[in-house]
């Protein structure tokens, strides 16, 4: 299979500008302070063989979900964008008892998994708060809320550049024919990859750190994902307006020399 536009999968590209940063910022932090949620469960009940692959999560794009893996049986928790939304699954089924964060503390919402640990049987002893990297100025405790609402344009935005990358990431490396339409997703950044662990000619998508505020796809490089030199804006991606070809263009440029 050649590398050409003709050849990438279709892919709907959903967003028509980047947005305002700031309000992007915001929903980054936001987000990411409730994902920890999913990743300290996973940390706890997701049976793996080191930290980094039982927090890695998955990001579900039809439904707009962050979620864990499957544990116990067959359980799962997933967060909804762009309402931070949290939910459990079982065996893929969402299950009664929605927990929306809004004016909500963590130990509220903390209370509130404990509490549907137990209605499934599972040992909440287990459960612990824990995680494998260190992420600064998490909320914590009863002293402030979250508050989703206040950053709703920006949670919005993100959900669509988050689907719009993983439709991108898709095309990039499959370049023809995969049909799932997950993608992991690393909680302490919201970073996306396209094939974990796969090496040299594997990508990411960051919607935007300190560093750098805008999103931007990067080539991993290694066996551990570490960041390669190439990065490609998302501005640049979408000004190319056929995300295919865009992604095709992405991974020549990434393709080692």
């Amino acid at each position: 299979m050649t590398n050409s536009p003709e050849s990438a999968p279709a892919a709907k590209w959903r967003t028509p500008a980047i947005g305002n940063l700031s309000e992007l910022a915001q929903a980054r932090v936001e987000a990411i302070n409730i994902v920890q949620w999913l990743a300290r469960i996973a940390n706890s009940y997701v049976i793996a063989s080191t930290p980094e692959s039982r927090t890695r999560l998955e990001f579900r794009v039809e439904r707009a979900a962050i979620a864990t893996a499957e544990f116990d049986r067959g359980i799962a928790l997933e967060i909804r964008l762009p309402m931070l939304e949290l939910q459990f699954l079982e065996n893929g089924k969402p299950m009664p008892h929605v927990f929306d964060p809004e004016e909500h503390s963590p130990a509220e919402l903390e209370a509130w998994l404990l509490v549907e640990l137990l209605h499934r049987g599972i040992e909440r002893q287990t459960f612990s708060k824990e995680l494998p990297y260190a992420i600064a100025g998490l909320m914590s405790g009863d002293a402030e809320d979250y508050s989703p609402s206040l950053c709703r344009q920006g949670l919005i935005r993100l959900t669509a550049l988050m689907r719009d990358a993983a439709a991108v990431l898709h095309a990039a490396v499959a370049g023809g024919g995969r049909g799932d339409t997950a993608v992991a997703c690393l909680p302490q950044n919201l970073n996306l990859m396209s094939a974990p662990g796969a090496g040299a000619d594997s990508f990411a998508f960051s919607p935007g750190d300190a560093a750098n505020p805008e999103p931007y796809f990067y080539r991993l490089g290694g066996a551990k994902g570490d960041r390669g030199q190439t990065t490609v804006k998302a501005s640049t991606l979408m000004a190319e307006r056929d995300p295919a070809a865009a992604a095709v263009k992405l991974k020549q440029l990434a393709a080692p020399g």
